[in-house]
């Protein structure tokens, strides 16, 4: 009787530090997570900023159609519509 009360209280001390360490790393992983969404909201917001100052710029269209300018341009313009996928 007293070796299964021995075995049970290990157990259940074990299963409790089990328990709080996988729940300091999932809320560590939450707070990761959280700074990476900020971070990537942060250089949307930035990369729209360039493209309207591009836009701004080039009012007249003459850049964004050359083939060297107007590709980097486009590239820049499917960025932003994967980070706001």
């Amino acid at each position: 009787m007293i070796i299964t009360i021995i075995i049970l209280s290990l157990l259940v001390i074990f299963l409790i530090y089990s328990t709080f360490n996988l729940l300091r790393k999932l809320e560590l992983y939450e707070d990761t997570i959280e700074e990476s969404d900020k971070n990537l909201v942060g250089i949307e917001q930035e990369l729209i900023k360039v493209v309207n100052n591009l836009r701004r710029v080039d009012s007249k269209g003459i850049f964004e159609d050359d083939d060297e300018v107007g590709q980097t341009f486009k590239q820049i313009l499917k960025i932003i519509e994967g980070l706001e996928k």
